[in-house]
């Protein structure tokens, strides 16, 4: 019973948390219980089924929930193609019903984690389901009812993405009416497919309920993959210390903001992110099992099964994040070539790297249409802050502010990689591996320029092989409790003292001055105690250096402060609900709302709330995140969403449309799908048109709903108000 408390606590925690945070009981009976039938359940028979060995419940149960995820998202295609939605909820039944029999009873699992590793790992997950509580989910109410909701923008816009797919398939631009978007939206199908089964509201599955389960569910994944890599048991928690509670080593007020983060910020803004990385750990494992020779005499059918797992595993990830698997194949690249180096090559990573090439491929056609997506070559382009040009970028006269920059850099992200020191001379096959991939990961970051600063992804998608990587080298060193209590006390008192250094300073180039002073203070600190108590004292020191950054975020850009958001009134949220409530999905609207139209972002075109909360298709919204936006704005080498639309005759025939109404270009909105108009007078008041030529259907403050009447001049067909959700 002992061993399993850590795990009962972790799951109280996990399901009590959206309840204290005022989410209805019923809401959170329905959600576990659908992941329990529609994700873990099946997804661990299948995995059962599937993989050579048994190693750990552990391992079954998390590796089947990513299995899980990714035969959902089948079923979730299949349902979507053969217009059956309401049908979903089936699939679970036929991978149970076959599969119980067989692989419902676990086998004799060789490796049992200990209590105090069981501790560690829900101590882990407990602490980032804290960090994530007072960053994003405590501050964000599912739909603003009590006032003004300032929702940062890029919440709202993914919102809308799941709301899209919820209903049509394949996926648009939010906004844009039919137009299509290649993304990888794995992430937010699983939450459409999420809404479809267990009925519960789609914004409080983003602001309540899928966040903790899949931040919990990527700890002990990350602890299981370590574990597995490293055949060391505790490289599992000290990785995934290493990517879900220390965070970067900089002095908290003085942080240079090009450096970016790993899971401050980036955990909540961005879902696919975390989802991503959820499902690149099982990816991690497979390849390492296939790069590792076979025991002798072992089954040529296991390797088979591992290759398999390889292949779902990757084309899972890549409609996850689409970063992850070409940094992973950069990785066997990487191997291949010390390979070569050596003189003795082999196979299997060539292979391996042919198949993960081969997946990259199919999604760059399948999923993302060949569109680039705003990426250009950009060397150090996350510096412009402090060297070169946002305009021209970087040039060889820089060269000595980027090496200065470099070394701020190194300190900063690399402090967590201080344990590859103990590795020392044992660097196999999956070493490489995983050090090639996080080697191409920081590569991009720093080679790449993207118009919304995304070539941060690129080391995000990388860590978790970083993280396993840097714990591999500490467990191998020797160490005793008392060494370990000092470090972590001493590295304790370090992490305060980021949050309270400042280190004066003017010109630009002294930017990243306070965390080389940071970076010295922890190297001596490392150098004194690792005198008395060694090297794995020092690594420790190093290594937790860190852990303010994540408690300094939460408390001070909690939601991103207001740098980056949208008010959401109650009376707009109450008019797209009701839209949703009295509306089909074949049934799109017209609007006036292009803008934010307030604070710091007001000149920007990136309101989505309507498409967010009413879960209908917009002709024409707001155009921010729009593949042509981004494309223009990437050639133009400007940061940012286009503030002006391309198309600007569609623009202002669909204003007039809404604003100054005719029958003829009532009409023309018609013949587009639209059968609502939403009017916000806060962005432009209508004529008197309007309401004699529609029907008004909902009012409230400056919120108007109007339905538009069949015109005289339509076919049967474009009259028909006949659902069509594909």
């Amino acid at each position: 019973m002992s061993a399993k408390l850590p795990w009962i606590a972790l799951a109280a925690a996990t399901v009590t948390l959206p309840a204290a945070l005022g989410t209805v009981p019923l809401d959170v009976v329905r959600y576990a219980a659908y992941i329990l039938y529609a994700v873990v359940v099946p997804g661990t028979l299948l995995y059962r089924a599937i993989r050579p060995t048994p190693r750990s419940l552990l391992e079954d149960l998390t590796y089947g929930t990513v299995v899980g995820l990714l035969a959902e998202t089948v079923a979730f295609v299949a349902a979507s193609l053969l217009d059956v939605r309401g049908l979903l909820w089936v699939w679970p039944l036929l991978v149970i019903a076959p599969l119980a029999r067989r692989h419902l009873r676990g086998p004799a699992y060789p490796l049992r984690p200990s209590t105090g590793w069981s501790w560690a790992v829900a101590g882990v997950a407990a602490g980032f389901l804290a960090y994530l509580t007072a960053a994003f989910l405590a501050v964000n109410p599912p739909v603003p009812d009590g006032g003004p909701h300032e929702y940062m923008i890029d919440q709202l816009n993914l919102l809308a993405v799941s709301a899209d797919l919820k209903h049509h398939f394949p996926l648009a631009v939010p906004e844009q009416g039919d137009r299509a978007l290649g993304y990888h939206w794995f992430a937010y199908g699983h939450l459409a497919a999420s809404s479809l089964i267990s009925g519960v509201d789609l914004p409080v599955l983003w602001f309540r309920l899928d966040l903790p389960v899949l931040a919990v569910l990527a700890v002990c994944l990350l602890a299981v993959t370590g574990w597995r890599v490293a055949r060391h048991p505790w490289a599992g928690p000290v990785a995934a210390a290493l990517m879900f509670t220390v965070g970067e080593l900089v002095p908290q007020r003085q942080a240079p903001s090009f450096f970016g983060s790993i899971t401050a910020y980036y955990s909540w803004s961005s879902r696919s992110l975390l989802f991503g990385a959820a499902l690149s750990m099982p990816l991690i494992a497979a390849i390492v099992s296939v790069l590792r020779p076979g025991p002798p005499g072992g089954r040529r059918a296991d390797r088979w099964r591992d290759w398999l797992l390889v292949l779902l595993f990757a084309a899972g990830t890549t409609g996850a994040k689409s970063t992850i698997v070409p940094l992973f194949g950069a990785g066997l690249a990487v191997l291949c070539a010390v390979h070569l180096l050596r003189r003795r090559p082999q196979w299997t990573p060539w292979l391996l790297g042919a198949l993960l090439a081969a997946v990259a491929v199919t999604a760059v056609a399948v999923l993302y249409g060949f569109e680039g997506q705003g990426l250009r070559w950009g060397p150090f382009a996350i510096m412009l802050d402090f060297v070169g040009s946002l305009r021209h970028g970087t040039t060889v006269r820089d060269v000595p502010l980027i090496l200065w920059g470099l070394g701020a850099y190194a300190i900063a992200m690399g402090a967590r990689l201080a344990g590859v020191a103990g590795l020392g001379r044992r660097w196999g096959d999956p070493e490489i591996f995983l050090a090639g991939t996080t080697a191409a990961g920081i590569a991009g970051t720093l080679c790449v320029w993207h118009v919304s600063w995304s070539e941060h992804f690129f080391i995000v998608a990388a860590w978790p092989c970083a993280a396993i990587l840097s714990a591999a080298g500490l467990v191998r060193l020797p160490w005793s409790p008392l060494a370990l209590r000092r470090a972590l006390t001493v590295a304790a008192l370090l992490a305060g003292a980021s949050v309270l250094l400042r280190v004066p300073y003017t010109a630009r180039w002294s930017v990243p001055l306070p965390v080389y002073v940071l970076g010295a203070l922890v190297l001596a600190a490392a150098l004194l105690i690792g005198r008395r108590h060694g090297r794995f004292a020092a690594l420790v020191v190093v290594l937790a250096a860190g852990a303010a950054r994540l408690p300094y975020d939460a408390a001070t850009s909690a939601n991103l402060g207001v740098a980056y958001h949208v008010r959401v009134t109650p009376d707009q949220a109450a008019g797209a609900r009701w839209l949703r409530a009295h509306s089909t999905p074949a049934q799109y609207v017209a609007t006036n709302v292009h803008r934010v139209g307030s604070g710091l972002q007001g000149r920007q075109s990136l309101a989505y709330w309507i498409s967010a909360y009413s879960e209908r298709r917009v002709l024409l919204g707001s155009w921010g995140y729009s593949p042509e936006s981004t494309e223009a704005q990437s050639r133009a080498r400007r940061l940012g969403p286009a503030l002006t639309y391309w198309d600007p005759d569609r623009l202002a025939l669909n204003d007039a449309a809404v604003l100054d109404p005719t029958p003829a270009r009532l009409g023309w909105l018609w013949q587009q799908q639209v059968r609502w108009i939403l009017v916000d007078r806060a962005h432009g008041t209508p004529t008197a048109a309007l309401p004699e030529l529609t029907d008004l259907a909902w009012q409230r403050g400056d919120i108007a709903v109007y339905r538009l009447r069949a015109t005289a001049n339509c076919t049967p067909a474009s009259c028909s108000d006949r659902v069509q959700s594909r």
